[in-house]
C-alpha cells in the first residue's frame, strides 16, 4: 500500500518538474528574443573560455580551482575585451560563470551570464540599451501570460549612489569612503528604497568600487559604472571600460596585494589582456554583464534562484 507520505512526495515531485519545464520553455523564449535584439543591432555573438588562468581581480570573489594553474571563469570580461582589441566592434555572448562559496536565495556557484560590449560608446549609452532590452523581454513574457514586472512608459529612474546614500543613509560615500559602512547601509537602508520601484538604474559609484571602470574625468572620486535593479534585485553591472594600461596594471597589483593581506589565494595577472592595453589596441568602449537567472527571477516574481535554474546546486 502506498503511504500518504509517498503520495505527497510524488505529487510534490510532479509539481516541481512542471515548474522546471515551465522555466526551461521560458528561457528558450527569452534567449531567442535576446539574440534577435542584439543581432538586429549589429552585434556578433562570440564565445570565450570557461577554463582560464586569471579568474579576475575582485578581492571578494573566489574562483573555483580546476587544477594547479587554471580556474573556472568568474566572468568573461577580460577575454571579451581582448576580442575588441582584435578589431571587433559590437559583441555579446551567453556563458556560464563560476564563483566559490556563493549559494543561497540569490546565489549559485554556477550561473548564467549575458555580457555585451559596444566600442565607441560609454555607460550612458548602455543605460538606454539595457532599458530597451528589458522592455522587449517584458513584452515577450506578456505574450506567454506572464505580467509580473509592471513597467510604465517613463524612462527607468536614474539615481547616483551619492544621491541615494545622502537621502536614505545620511552620508556621501564618494567623499567619505568607508567600505564596511557602505555595504551595510546599501543592504539595510538603500536597497529597500530601490525595491519600491520596478526598475531603477544606480550610477556613478565611488572610485574605490571602480573595478575595471573608467574614473570620471570631471570628478575622479567617482567612476563611470551603473547597476540595474529590477524588482529590487541587482541584475546588471556596467562600465565605461578603463583603457589606460598603467592604471589597470596598478589596480591589478593592488587587488593582488589586498588578497595577500586577506590571506586569500593570489591570482596571477592576465598578461595578455594587459598587453592588449599596453599596445593601445582596446578602443574606447562600454560593457555590461547581466545575471540571467536573477533576470528571470525579477521578470517572473520567483523568490529563490533555484526556482528558475534547470539544475541548481541543490538539484545536482
Amino acid at each position: 500500500m502506498t503511504s500518504p507520505r509517498s503520495i505527497k512526495s510524488h505529487t510534490q515531485a510532479n509539481q516541481d518538474n512542471q515548474i522546471l519545464i515551465k522555466n526551461i520553455l521560458l528561457r528558450h523564449h527569452l534567449y531567442q528574443q535576446i539574440r534577435h535584439f542584439f543581432i538586429h543591432r549589429g552585434y556578433l555573438e562570440v564565445e570565450t573560455p570557461i577554463l582560464v588562468n586569471c579568474p579576475g581581480i575582485d578581492p571578494h570573489i573566489e574562483a573555483i580551482s580546476a587544477d594547479k594553474e587554471m580556474y573556472l571563469a568568474t566572468s568573461p570580461e577580460l577575454h571579451m575585451k581582448r576580442l575588441l582589441g582584435m578589431g571587433m566592434k559590437r559583441i555579446f555572448q551567453f556563458t556560464k560563470a563560476f564563483r566559490k562559496g556563493e549559494q543561497g536565495g540569490l546565489h549559485n556557484p554556477e550561473f548564467s551570464i549575458l555580457e555585451w560590449y559596444h566600442t565607441g560608446q560609454d555607460y550612458i549609452y548602455l543605460m538606454g540599451e539595457v532599458e530597451a532590452l528589458i522592455r522587449e523581454l517584458v513584452k515577450v513574457l506578456s505574450k506567454h501570460g506572464i505580467d509580473y514586472l509592471k513597467l510604465d512608459h517613463e524612462s527607468f529612474p536614474r539615481y547616483t549612489i551619492d544621491h541615494l546614500f545622502k537621502d536614505y543613509a545620511g552620508w556621501i560615500p564618494s567623499e567619505n569612503w568607508d567600505e564596511e559602512r557602505f555595504f551595510l547601509d546599501l543592504i539595510e537602508k538603500v536597497e529597500p528604497q530601490i525595491a519600491l520601484k520596478p526598475a531603477v538604474i544606480v550610477y556613478d559609484f565611488p572610485a574605490p568600487l571602480a573595478s575595471l571602470a573608467r574614473l570620471k574625468s570631471n570628478d575622479p572620486l567617482k567612476c563611470e559604472r551603473f547597476e540595474l535593479y529590477l524588482d529590487g534585485l541587482e541584475v546588471s553591472n556596467a562600465f565605461t571600460e578603463l583603457t589606460d594600461s598603467r592604471e589597470q596594471r596598478e589596480r591589478f597589483l593592488a587587488a593582488q596585494e589586498r588578497r595577500r593581506m586577506m590571506g586569500k589565494n593570489v591570482y596571477p595577472l592576465d598578461h595578455k589582456f594587459l598587453q592588449t592595453l599596453e599596445k593601445g589596441l582596446l578602443p574606447p568602449c562600454a560593457g555590461i554583464a547581466m545575471g540571467l537567472d536573477r533576470l528571470i527571477m525579477a521578470l517572473t516574481g520567483d523568490h529563490r534562484i533555484e526556482e528558475v535554474m534547470t539544475f541548481s546546486a541543490s538539484r545536482l
